[in-house]
């Protein structure tokens, strides 16, 4: 079951790895100017205290350090998805709702084979690819701190993401990475502990036909 576990990781983490590689490339594949590097460079300074996570949740889920709900809702122009599950060290209550119906499983410690499938559930690539698009724009100007908050029972720090309003330089790479026409766009609390509480976010996925798939995001952890 050890295989399970390391294979969950690792579909939350191979992207970020591919991303981190694309963006390397794309900032060294061109010469840029003295003003625009100064531009980037100050950019850089103004949302250096910036860092949003998503992928940490899947960590929270298999070893929930806390009681805790989660849920998740995504929908595009032809798929959606609702998982809701209840989570505490012990035990794993999960109802999904998709195009092929309703289904609820549950999964509990003592039992590695149902735990793991039960957190398998609750992962999927479009979280992964969505939490590896975020991680890109972590110390960038699609990222700005609204102030501290409190959601979900936990104290949290609000940012909006906006990758439309970046400065240039970062639009540029945010486009180099993902397409013209993609973008991310919403609002992110992020716990003292470091990992998201709640997240809203509306995304453009650039196509290989030259269109913009469309998708709605709804992620929230609510402490029991």
């Amino acid at each position: 079951m050890e295989r399970i576990r390391r294979w969950f990781r690792e579909l939350w983490l191979y992207p970020v790895i591919g991303f981190a590689l694309i963006t390397a490339f794309a900032c060294n594949s061109s010469p840029a100017s003295s003003g625009s590097r100064e531009a980037g460079a100050t950019a850089a300074s103004n949302n250096a205290g910036t860092h949003i996570d998503v992928m940490c949740i899947g960590d929270r889920i298999n070893n929930p350090p806390e009681s805790f709900h989660y849920s998740y809702v995504y929908t595009d122009a032809s798929s959606s998805v609702d998982k809701e599950a209840d989570i505490t060290a012990q035990a794993l209550d999960i109802a999904i709702k998709d195009e092929s119906g309703s289904h609820s499983y549950h999964g509990a410690r003592s039992d590695e084979t149902r735990w793991d499938r039960a957190v398998l559930d609750l992962s999927g690539l479009n979280i992964t690819a969505m939490s590896s698009r975020l991680n890109s724009l972590n110390g960038t100007s699609a990222v700005v701190i609204q102030g501290a908050d409190a959601v979900n029972n936990y104290s949290a720090t609000k940012y909006s993401i906006d990758t439309t309003s970046a400065n240039s330089s970062d639009k540029r790479k945010f486009e180099v990475l993902f397409g013209k026409g993609s973008f991310e766009k919403g609002t992110i609390w992020m716990g003292a502990d470091g990992c998201a509480v709640k997240l809203a976010l509306d995304e453009g996925i650039w196509q290989e036909n030259g269109g913009v798939n469309k998708a709605h995001y709804e992620m929230a952890r609510i402490k029991k």
